[in-house]
């Protein structure tokens, strides 16, 4: 399995037989401008491809993706159900051809499992299954408790929904092979929480930190709280970095 850092929330995913693209909004950049990696490795191949938005935030959702079914036939569309309500009047797709799913619904064919989870902000967050490998990707799934900008009490009960998110997981998915998860700057001093949480509660093999926008040396200070969980950090120099796991 080969997964790739794209940009800010997007990873892609690829095994033997087929692949996945996890929250795209843009294609990877370099010296400001689109490399057109995405179009180029994933729509330009045989392999069948699974796109999976897991809510319609502008930095996780980008209606271009409709426009990949008129250029590759073997796509397959996973949305959280809340995106079907925020597409525009002249989508290019009509809902049949896509499969949405609320929370806990799951999607099964003869490659992939994908269930979704809740969130703490929009949509939903992803767990995904094929052959033995187990993945998370967060979306927007974080303790977002903001706790330098509100209120102490506004601040608990932020954290509060995200450990009981986090309970709700823990009772379906013990372990996972990789998760791809938030460690955002903009939350203060305490901006690795939500991440340290969740491999405190699931058992994680390797973490692929997101949603960090340019600041790549400062996720790096995610590394010894997962080594405690012995959990191994992935951490990205650039855009379009992959990882053989």
């Amino acid at each position: 399995m080969k997964l790739t850092y794209v940009y800010h929330s997007c990873c892609a995913i690829e095994f033997k037989n087929f692949a996945v693209i996890i929250d795209y909004y843009k294609d990877a950049t370099k010296d400001g401008e689109e490399t057109g990696w995405v179009k180029k490795h994933l729509l330009q191949n045989d392999k069948p491809l699974y796109v999976l938005c897991t809510h319609s935030h502008a930095d996780h959702f980008n209606e271009e993706v409709l426009k990949w079914d008129a250029e590759k036939e073997n796509i397959t569309y996973i949305f959280s159900k809340e995106v079907a309500d925020t597409l525009s009047d002249n989508a290019l797709l009509k809902d049949e051809k896509i499969t949405y799913l609320d929370k806990f619904e799951t999607y099964r064919d003869k490659n992939i499992k994908v269930q979704a989870f809740g969130s703490t902000d929009e949509g939903g967050s992803f767990y995904i299954e094929h052959k033995k490998k187990k993945i998370f990707h967060a979306g927007d799934l974080n303790n977002w408790h903001w706790n330098e900008e509100v209120p102490r009490e506004e601040a608990l009960a932020f954290e509060n929904h995200y450990i009981c998110e986090l309970e709700l997981l823990y009772e379906q998915v013990k372990k996972v092979d990789v998760a791809m998860f938030p460690i955002d700057p903009r939350l203060g001093k305490d901006f690795m929480r939500g991440g340290e949480q969740f491999v405190e509660k699931i058992k994680t093999k390797h973490f692929l930190p997101l949603h960090f926008g340019d600041n790549y040396e400062l996720i790096q200070q995610f590394e010894p709280i997962a080594q405690k969980a012995k959990t191994k950090v992935l951490l990205p120099e650039h855009t379009v970095q992959s990882f053989e796991l």
